[in-house]
């Protein structure tokens, strides 16, 4: 039996229909992320397991218990804000002695809850000061501390690394991490960046427009992603648009060579997917796609260097290798081939 079980939930405002029929398991002790982008529904689902938005049809269960009709502070869950939600008149200590205290903890039963859920996230030095007092990393490690010291069956974090600057965001990606480890509680993390999905979370939940696209693991879902959606959220991808042939064959729009791939069952136009990381400069391995073009830039971006080829059909791709290569030497407007094996591309039709 998994730890939360979603059936059909949908949610309406208005005419504006935001939970589709979603339908989720998460397993205990899962680290699972929603991603997608802004009005997708993914906020929206958690803030509806987390009781604060009364769901139109459908159902919630936790451990086997259906909790659709209960109020927040009756389920076994806690949420983490990205804007904190501290209690800025009371010191650290008292913002995570705050929910036991409420639940009728004695004063030597606080202790043996704060103490723990401080050290835990590495705060025990500041447990004395105000809210004010501490950087946006450590507001964020009180706020966990505070879910933590409740004991829910499942965390639930709303994109609480949004107001964090680039390398502070990066560092707490793996403190969260590693935090999951240690707690083995079932976390739900809702974002937008699809980098902070693939650096934590075991499975991923990409959603769109209010139901679930695909579910997988980080490595699944950019690996093989079944719509062009997928593809296009995770991970930067050239989709070329394709041809299909009355025989099956497909080819690129603009190009005359066949490709040696088929045309799936399924309906929607065929696109080929790239990722620019197979993508080499130069001949393509046998069995392999070559396309001539043009490179109309090149970028470099510390780690790897991009460049953008224009082929036939006007379209641009986008290569990126890492270090430096004889093509370097190129200007732009420089005529190249192009190439990927045979097994880097992807078909879909979504």
């Amino acid at each position: 039996m998994p730890l939360i079980a979603i059936d059909r939930l949908t949610k309406s405002y208005g005419s504006l229909q935001v939970l589709k029929g979603v339908s989720l398991d998460i397993e205990e002790g899962e680290f699972v992320a929603l991603l997608g982008p802004s009005g997708c529904g993914k906020t929206t689902l958690l803030r509806a397991i987390a009781g604060f938005v009364d769901i139109d049809g459908g159902d919630i269960a936790i451990g086997g218990r259906s909790i659709a009709g209960e109020p927040p502070n009756r389920r076994p869950v806690n949420m983490v804000f990205q804007n904190y939600a501290l209690f800025p008149h009371l010191t650290v200590r008292d913002n995570v002695a705050f929910g036991p205290r409420r639940n009728g903890v004695d004063k030597a039963g606080l202790a043996a809850i704060v103490d723990p859920a401080l050290e835990t996230v590495g705060m025990t030095a500041y447990a004395d000061r105000l809210p004010a007092q501490l950087s946006g990393g450590q507001q964020q490690r009180v706020a966990l501390a505070r879910a933590i010291a409740n004991k829910p069956k499942v965390l639930l974090l709303d994109e609480p690394l949004g107001a964090l600057d680039l390398k502070l965001r990066k560092r707490m990606q793996m403190e969260l991490k590693h935090l999951h480890q240690k707690l083995g509680i079932t976390f739900l993390f809702v974002t937008h960046d699809q980098e902070e999905a693939l650096v934590m979370a075991d499975r991923i939940v990409v959603m769109q427009e209010g139901d679930i696209a695909q579910v997988g693991t980080g490595e699944d879902i950019y690996a093989r992603p079944q719509s062009r959606y997928v593809a296009d959220f995770i991970g930067e991808a050239n989709l070329l648009p394709l041809e299909a042939g009355p025989d099956g064959t497909l080819r690129i729009a603009g190009e005359a060579e066949p490709l040696p791939y088929r045309a799936p069952a399924g309906a929607g136009a065929p696109t080929l997917l790239v990722r620019p990381e197979e993508i080499r400069v130069g001949a393509a391995p046998a069995g392999g796609v070559s396309l001539s073009g043009t490179l109309t830039d090149r970028v470099f971006i510390g780690n790897a260097t991009r460049l953008f080829v224009k082929i036939a059909n006007g379209q641009s791709v986008v290569i990126q290798q890492a270090g430096a290569g004889t093509e370097d030497t190129l200007p732009a407007g420089a005529p190249v081939r192009i190439g990927w094996a045979r097994e880097a591309a992807r078909v879909l039709t979504g």
